[in-house]
């Protein structure tokens, strides 16, 4: 019998860009995605290479490199047989020590003599939403782990794998609010929460900044990149207390000027700003009201 072929796309770029343009590519049905330092691979059956996801596929690539004309993109395709790449997946996935006091571990993996009195966050990521232990993912973390006071009041803006709402609920917030407008990754954050124990403290929902509940956050976490928090920002800003803490990640270096920018005359101010490789975090802070009486 022979055996289910698929389409492997293979992709050139910098591993710096990667992860942005697997999100794009996930939310068009690609699947399987396979990283390496200096390129990456995704799959979809066959059959489903037609003309049209072609086209979708090539101007996605477009978009993005006249975005980013930096990365150095390129692709190319060829055909293959069924193999698990799940399993290949998983074999890659190890322990994260994302701060001194947190770890990332898949439930495949046992916990270590050295993680003993760590703060463990159970993620089981899916392929199409990366591992969680990416650099913006670690550096959300740390920034959280420092500013997040006790019975705080978190808001997860494109939660993915809900790593960091997981991560607030253990630093000891009362509560999280997770969203992403992605069905796939609600589920794969649901998961995680319920692997976590914590379900009955994050609530979960699918929307963009149009769908936030009519409240207001001790602290919000956008681990997004430059055009989403570009478009969502002044939609987040009226959910942030005043004096409240704004964590903004999924920043390349060389996005921290027109970040500035954007920010600048919006009523928040950053605190502290760290880097690792070529991303960047960004913790800010929101005036209070009467600041300037």
């Amino acid at each position: 019998m022979t055996k289910k072929q698929w389409t492997e796309i293979t992709v050139e770029l910098r591993a710096s860009h990667q992860d942005l343009l697997i999100g794009q590519l996930a939310a068009r049905g690609l699947q399987g995605f396979l990283q390496e330092e200096n390129f990456f691979s995704c799959y979809l059956p066959r059959r489903s290479w037609t003309l049209k996801a072609k086209k979708s596929f090539a101007d996605t690539i477009k978009r993005f490199k006249n975005e980013f004309p930096e990365s150095g993109c390129s692709w190319k395709t060829s055909i293959i047989n069924y193999r698990n790449w799940n399993a290949e997946w998983e074999k890659s996935i190890g322990i994260v020590e994302a701060t001194s006091r947190i770890i990332i571990k898949p439930s495949w993996k046992s916990i270590r003599k050295r993680d003993k009195g760590k703060i463990v966050l159970h993620i089981d990521p899916k392929m199409a939403f990366g591992t969680g232990h990416h650099e913006t993912t670690r550096l959300c973390l740390v920034l959280l782990e420092e500013h997040l006071q006790r019975d705080a009041t978190v808001l997860d803006f494109g939660t993915g794998t809900g790593v960091l709402a997981i991560a607030g609920i253990k630093l000891g917030a009362r509560s999280a609010f997770a969203i992403d407008n992605d069905p796939l990754a609600v589920e794969n954050a649901g998961e995680n929460v319920r692997k976590n124990r914590v379900a009955d403290l994050v609530k979960l929902k699918l929307g963009d900044v149009s769908k936030l509940p009519a409240k207001k956050f001790d602290i919000i976490t956008a681990n997004i990149d430059l055009p989403t928090i570009t478009s969502s920002l002044k939609g987040l800003l009226p959910h942030l207390n005043d004096g409240g803490t704004l964590i903004v990640s999924g920043l390349l270096v060389t996005d921290l000027s027109r970040f500035m920018d954007l920010i600048s005359h919006q009523g928040i101010v950053p605190l502290e700003v760290i880097s690792e490789n070529e991303w960047a975090s960004v913790c800010l802070t929101k005036a209070n009201a009467d600041s300037d009486n």
